[in-house]
């Protein structure tokens, strides 16, 4: 057996694609390729590195023999259909330095999702599950640098439920937020709360909002400022408490009942300011 047809063999028995493999060495799809259908050779630290993936020796590779040493469980030929672990720890190699990678993968299945799929690394490593944590994660729970689910937790995130520097949801909770609902330093949604908050209900230092806007410095149709009021119907508190009966009368009167549920809350928001 050639050393591409056991490279082969081993990526195959361990359900791994050409370009995941890949990933893991730190080499393109395309050479994956080359050297299982012999047409290239690893180099020597890749086959060191293919040894330590897939448990074997190097001996086993380089000779032309089928027995195989390996570290973990037996050798198995990709006819066979090998079980799949669990969770594995790992030192890999990407452009020879050494990188350790952790993966677990519940057995419990939910529909075609496991139950919880973990997959962390040095690198863009990509999880999904229910609930799935890594690098890029999209699951029902997400949690990664980039995650995207219906509750998701990242440094950039979209979910229903989102909470992130760069939060993009439904109810979006971040730095920057942007949602329906959203609060953050910087917030852009239909009902908005932040430092500078955009939207049609807004509430913060700086407020814009088309329907109402409370804050430092207000905007809108329905204006209410301690400092500075811009609209159709301001009020300028001058760090007094508003007028909040007024108020709730220039809201009932001015702002249509197609935003019923947010006007309510609205008159909530007044009060609290």
């Amino acid at each position: 057996m050639t050393l591409g047809e056991k490279i082969y063999r081993l990526r195959a028995g361990e359900g791994l694609s050409q370009e995941t493999f890949g990933e893991r060495l730190g080499v393109s799809r395309q050479s994956v390729s080359k050297w299982e259908t012999d047409q290239s050779v690893p180099e020597l630290d890749k086959i060191v590195a293919i040894s330590e993936i897939f448990g074997v020796s190097t001996d086993y590779l380089l000779k032309e023999t089928e027995e195989a040493y390996r570290e973990k469980e037996p050798y198995r030929t990709k006819t066979e259909n090998p079980p799949r672990e669990d969770a594995y720890f790992r030192v890999e190699y990407h452009g020879g330095r050494r990188r350790i990678h952790y993966e677990y993968k519940s057995k419990r299945m939910i529909g075609n999702l496991p139950l919880v799929h973990v997959n962390l690394g040095v690198g863009l490593y990509k999880a999904k599950g229910v609930i799935a944590v890594g690098a890029v994660a999209q699951g029902g729970l997400a949690i990664g640098l980039a995650a995207m689910g219906g509750l998701s937790i990242g440094i950039v995130s979209l979910g229903l439920l989102s909470i992130a520097t760069f939060a993009f949801g439904l109810i979006a909770f971040g730095s920057l937020a942007v949602g329906v609902i959203s609060m953050g330093a910087i917030s852009f949604g239909i009902f908005s709360l932040g430092a500078v908050a955009v939207g049609q209900f807004a509430f913060g230092a700086s407020a814009h909002g088309a329907q109402v806007a409370v804050g430092d410095v207000a905007s809108g149709n329905i204006a209410l400022g301690y400092s500075r009021a811009v609209g159709a119907y301001t009020e300028v508190s001058n760090r007094n408490p508003f007028d909040y009966e007024n108020a709730c009368r220039l809201i009932d009167e001015h702002v249509s009942s197609n935003w019923l549920f947010f006007r309510t809350w609205a008159k909530w928001m007044v009060k609290i300011f």
